[in-house]
């Protein structure tokens, strides 16, 4: 009689998060990492230099180098105020890599934008949020906006920045 060792457990795939660097310590991406991190997922943090949510010809540079060196198949979180800085990299990496966005809110509808400038944001998140294997969102009135750009709701995940938010999270990293 043989004994067979029991089948080797591969581990997870690393999960990368990539971010705006000047991320404030409350922001809805920030909190779900941290929330991620605690409930023990193992991270590398990939920070855009610049700043956001505007576009930035360092941000988008560094996401392009970032997104490149990423091994296939790898799950990444892109924190929503970074879609400007990343719209460009995506449709080379979506297939490649497995995009999950943390969206707060869409900024093509912040205050203070001209109608062209709100235009612009609207044509670049629609088309970045398109790219994306999920979209998580902390409301239903978050929800309704991305759904408004034209994503399908069974691609939007709501989640609290939370321990169950992180939960829910984790789940949908899972099925990827």
């Amino acid at each position: 009689m043989t004994i067979q060792p029991p089948p080797s457990q591969e581990p997870p795939a690393a999960l990368h998060a990539v971010m705006p660097a000047a991320l404030p310590a409350d922001a809805y991406g920030r909190r779900m990492i941290e929330m991620l991190r605690a409930a023990g997922a193992g991270m590398s943090i990939h920070a855009l230099p610049g700043p956001y949510p505007q576009v930035d010809p360092s941000a988008v540079l560094a996401a392009d180098i970032a997104l490149a060196r990423l091994p296939d198949g790898a799950p990444v979180l892109l924190d929503g105020n970074a879609l400007f800085n990343l719209a460009a990299s995506l449709p080379a990496d979506d297939r490649r890599l497995r995009f999950v966005a943390l969206v707060d809110r869409p900024h093509w509808t912040d205050p203070g934008l001209t109608a062209d400038e709100a235009a612009v944001r609207r044509n670049l998140e629609q088309g970045a949020l398109s790219l994306l294997r999920r979209i998580v969102v902390p409301d239903e009135e978050t929800t309704a906006a991305v759904c408004a750009l034209g994503v399908r709701p069974d691609r939007v995940v709501r989640a609290a920045a939370d321990a169950g938010g992180a939960a829910a999270l984790m789940a949908v990293l899972a099925a990827l």
